[in-house]
């Protein structure tokens, strides 16, 4: 399970059972996206060994939003590397005090509230705080090139990366998920806003999209957001 998987050339995903994170090897060091549930960090830093980096080449976590499965072991992690976490500030607040859940609602349909009740409601709301030392902006540049989106809808603080090698590559966090097609997320604290996060997503240029739940996509990959949700 935390054997890491290549995407494209430089970018890894870390299945970690219900979320995926990712590792993107640059010319600032290999930096780690997302973080899973808590406990999750053993999964990661075999995964890093696997890629032969040692815990302190990290030195910086970029962290997506402050649901459980994304920042669970953001703590943990922060103290085996010594790195830095980059957040958006909305939800860096939320982190800082271990909040794992806004209000939200399932997206609509009869799936996504059983989903919902299946895989989310049992998820602990809490989790151990952890310090985000930079804040970041929508269109912010962060170590290794990546550019910040933010993203709102699935959560108001999470952020999508735009990563420009490789013909482009977003990361699509939670904004959307791959699962086993490209649909909704099961969750969001706004359905609208999240719907208007979609079609500005589709707008930009990327080739391949990766996503916090589900498979990677390669090829074509903001066409494919377009047909889906608009642009």
């Amino acid at each position: 399970m935390s054997a890491p998987s290549p995407v494209v050339p430089g970018l890894w995903r870390i299945e970690l059972g219900v979320a995926n994170a990712y590792l993107l090897e640059s010319a600032d060091g290999p930096i780690l996206i997302d973080t899973g549930t808590p406990g999750s960090e053993a999964a990661i830093l075999r995964a890093l060994a696997a890629r032969r980096h040692a815990p302190e080449a990290v030195r910086h976590i970029v962290v997506t939003h402050h649901h459980p499965d994304h920042a669970g072991a953001l703590a943990a992690l922060l103290d085996a590397t010594g790195a830095e976490a980059y957040m958006h500030p909305l939800d860096a607040a939320e982190v800082r005090v271990g909040s794992g859940f806004r209000p939200y609602r399932p997206a609509s349909g009869i799936l996504n509230w059983a989903l919902e009740r299946v895989f989310i409601r049992p998820t602990p709301r809490r989790y151990t705080p952890a310090e985000v030392a930079r804040e970041v902006a929508d269109g912010d540049v962060l170590p290794g090139g990546l550019t910040a989106v933010h993203a709102p809808g699935h959560s108001a603080g999470q952020i999508a990366l735009l990563w420009p090698e490789q013909g482009g590559v977003l990361i699509a966090a939670d904004a959307c998920s791959n699962l086993p097609v490209l649909t909704l997320s099961i969750i969001y604290e706004d359905l609208d806003v999240g719907r208007e996060t979609l079609r500005r997503l589709g707008g930009l240029d990327f080739d391949a999209a990766v996503f916090g739940h589900g498979k990677p996509m390669v090829g074509r990959a903001d066409e494919r957001f377009r047909k889906a949700f608009g642009a």
